[in-house]
């Protein structure tokens, strides 16, 4: 009886294993937007590499907190001379301790300007980690339309084996010419190439967008979700934009490089103590001493005015960037709301109204109303409409995407 249970305990484990790892698999085989930005935010190499240069910032501000270390010297003087200094009856020996005070605020002039290079790193890592999610958005996009134009393809083709059927019937009957079916039988090989180049293409998307979090096994498939205009705000704060506050800490940054420098042009002072040994007499004495630059020609001047160069040139930038983003935000907002009003009138009036055509006319190909070449023109026409609202979705896609990259805070 426990030997049974203990089978009954061992097939419940089994069965709840192979349960956990057919989730797992079928979690890996499709992957929605959320999902693709998370995976790359966790996973991305460029994530690791945006950390790493915060890192190397954190460290060159501890570096800089620190100040000099004291210095310890030993001289030996009067020594193998000649005369009374012959040997070492007449040398002395020194010990001393030199320590180097800084002056003028150094210490926390350096500190504040490697502060300043780490929040210019922290506001490029978020900016690194807004480009990565706007790539993941681009590139799950261009997955979605390309899985679209695999569909629309495979449609395409079974529309014209059906087709290819009609005309051989018809052929056969007597109805139409031989050469009817082999104009069907051309657009059918078409199409099938067209298959075959739409699955190349989409399976490239995946492989793409697999690759932005590090992978080269890309998703079975992705959920169809296309971005638009209810998944934005058309108003946004740009000065306030994470592309604004990365000029502005540069700013700053130059800003702390020229107190940095203000700083570094005020001498420093060291002072020095120690022991000297007279070797002839057996006495010893202290020395005391303090020694500074005299800024005479050089009073770090060029620095300073390099520096303050810098400023300058961030203020002028910030201004730049403030107009760029700006009129960059306009451009997409009016192609979005374009774009908007395109795929609405696509979907409401041109797309319904072009497939009832084609399926009139390949009805009335049937009864013998229209011809071959009539049933794939309106068919063409169709196809063109299907392709233009998916070219036009796309379009709202990439447009939304930029405004939220550049509205990105």
């Amino acid at each position: 009886m426990l030997k049974k249970m203990a089978r009954l305990r061992l097939c419940a484990a089994m069965l709840f294993v192979a349960c956990s790892a057919t989730a797992v698999l079928a979690e890996e085989q499709s992957v929605s937007l959320n999902e693709a930005l998370a995976r790359a935010g966790a996973e991305s190499p460029s994530v690791q590499v945006s950390q790493a240069e915060i890192d190397v910032a954190r460290g060159n501000q501890k570096q800089a907190s620190l100040g000099p270390n004291p210095e310890v010297s030993f001289d030996v003087e009067n020594v193998a001379g000649s005369g009374v200094f012959k040997g070492l009856r007449s040398t002395e020996y020194t010990v001393a301790v030199g320590h180097r005070l800084e002056l003028g605020g150094k210490r926390g002039a350096r500190t504040g300007a490697a502060r300043a290079q780490t929040s210019v790193a922290e506001i490029e890592a978020a900016i690194s980690q807004a480009e990565l999610a706007s790539a993941v958005r681009l590139a799950y996009t261009e997955a979605v339309a390309a899985r679209s134009r695999l569909d629309f393809a495979t449609r395409v083709v079974d529309r014209n084996k059906q087709l290819s059927r009609i005309s051989q019937i018809l052929v056969e009957t007597g109805r139409d010419p031989p050469l009817r079916a082999l104009r069907a039988e051309a657009a059918l090989g078409e199409a099938k190439a067209a298959l075959e180049a739409a699955r190349a293409e989409e399976y490239s998307a995946r492989l793409l967008l697999a690759s932005l979090w590090g992978s080269q096994t890309p998703p079975e498939e992705v959920e169809a979700v296309w971005l638009g205009r209810g998944d934005i705000k058309l108003e946004a704060d740009l000065s306030q934009s994470l592309r604004i506050k990365a000029v502005e800490a540069n700013r700053d940054a130059a800003s702390a490089i020229v107190r940095r420098e203000r700083a570094n042009a005020v001498p420093d002072l060291t002072f020095s103590g120690g022991v000297r040994r007279f070797e002839e007499s057996g006495e010893t004495a202290f020395i005391v001493g303090a020694s500074f630059a005299i800024p005479f020609g050089n009073r770090n001047q060029g620095s300073i005015q390099a520096a303050e160069a810098g400023v300058r040139a961030a203020e002028a930038r910030r201004a730049l960037r403030l107009a760029e983003i700006n009129r960059e935000y306009d451009i997409a907002r009016n192609q979005l709301q374009a774009t908007q009003s395109r795929v609405e009138t696509l979907e409401s009036q041109t797309l319904p109204q072009a497939e009832e055509a084609s399926r009139l006319a390949q009805l009335g190909y049937q009864y013998g109303k229209f011809t071959l070449l009539d049933v794939l023109d309106a068919a063409a026409a169709r196809d063109t409409a299907e392709l233009s609202l998916l070219d036009a979705k796309v379009a709202r896609a990439k447009a939304a995407i930029t405004l939220l990259r550049l509205a990105a805070q």
